[in-house]
């Protein structure tokens, strides 16, 4: 890694910090300079302003959301079925570890549109898309395995199978309980998708 994607990367990290435990609206880029110990010259000169720090601690966020989901496709593929079930409960794992994405979700910025929406909605928007993608794919391996019918459209099927997911993602955000909609979330998935996959 280059010395100037270095201190890119600390100052993403300090911002993730900072995010994540104030909030945006109490952060500043001087406690972000100070937490990556540089200079806030240091920091314009990797960043327009504080907004654009936070869209690059969601894009990491996601990121690392996106790779960790890579991963299960990668060491399942070969069962459809054990690779979906990991899948799906990795994902909400992985979500719930994305702080600063969550404490936006719980955040009085969810309603209307604003700037820090934007990001957010950009951020997850790229995620969306290969998210899509791969239920698309899932969808046509369905197809070719015989466990799903040809009835069921792919576009249809990546589009439901997202809407269904954000709105349990709500419920992983807003209840407050954390473990026990996880034990229950793993419970239905495992059962749904036994039932339903062969």
């Amino acid at each position: 890694m280059k010395n100037s994607e270095k201190v890119r990367e600390s100052i993403v990290d300090s911002a993730l910090w900072l995010f994540g435990r104030f909030g945006y609206e109490k952060t500043s880029v001087d406690e972000i300079a100070r937490r990556a110990h540089r200079a806030k010259t240091s920091v314009y000169y990797y960043f327009d302003g504080k907004l654009s720090i936070f869209q690059a601690v969601l894009q990491k966020e996601f990121s690392i959301v996106r790779d960790g989901l890579q991963e299960v496709r990668n060491r399942y593929s070969e069962d459809m079925k054990t690779q979906l079930v990991s899948y799906l409960t990795t994902r909400m794992a992985l979500l719930h570890s994305a702080k600063v994405y969550i404490q936006y979700m719980n955040s009085a910025y969810t309603y209307g549109q604003n700037e820090i929406s934007e990001v957010v909605d950009a951020a997850r928007e790229d995620f969306d898309r290969w998210e899509t993608e791969y239920f698309r794919y899932l969808c046509d391996e369905g197809h070719r395995a015989g466990a799903l019918s040809d009835a069921v459209n792919p576009e249809a099927f990546a589009k439901l199978l997202s809407i269904l997911l954000k709105g349990i993602e709500m419920q992983f955000f807003h209840s407050g309980d954390y473990e026990t909609m996880k034990a229950t979330y793993e419970t239905m998935v495992e059962l749904l998708v036994s039932k339903n996959v062969r």
